[in-house]
């Protein structure tokens, strides 16, 4: 592990950005154990709060996409979150031969009781840093997603 007293090369904060990603997937498997989901449930229910929050809400198709699942598997994962009262499928606002997802308000709850505190330690340790270098940091992170995304997409196989 760095020292935090050294000063960073660029092998240490790789080491510290694959912990750091490693800490965040054995987080969300906590969530899921703690509520009996899969994985895959998890990730669906991430990727549903994400499209809600950006304006953008999912249909099973794009969700199938996100997660790189059939059809069949999709349909499988909503019934399974239907069920547990985790989520809803509705009649696309756009165009109603589609459905939409929607998180419902008690999964919102659960998710915001188990992530919310982590949400403010984050907040907490925002604060150390000043507006200069979370700019620096903002830009690393995006750089480093896009980075993952690119790679991610490039090695995936095609149908």
């Amino acid at each position: 592990m760095p020292d935090p007293a050294e000063p960073i090369d660029r092998t240490a904060l790789l080491y510290l950005l694959r912990r750091q990603s490693e800490e965040a997937i054995r987080f969300a498997a906590v969530f899921g154990e703690t509520h009996g989901l899969h994985q895959t449930d998890v990730s669906a229910l991430a990727a549903i709060a994400h499209g809600a929050a950006s304006g953008t809400p999912l249909g099973p198709a794009a969700l199938a996409s996100t997660l790189h699942l059939s059809r069949p598997a999709t349909t499988a994962l909503l019934d399974r979150l239907e069920r547990a009262g985790h989520v809803a499928r509705r009649p696309d606002p756009d165009d109603r031969r589609r459905s939409v997802i929607e998180m419902q308000p008690a999964a919102s709850a659960l998710a915001g009781e188990f992530f919310g505190p982590l949400g403010a330690a984050f907040g907490r340790a925002i604060e150390r840093y000043t507006p200069e270098q979370l700019e620096v940091v903002a830009a690393f992170l995006r750089d480093v997603t896009d980075a993952t995304i690119s790679t991610r997409e490039a090695l995936t196989p095609r149908p």
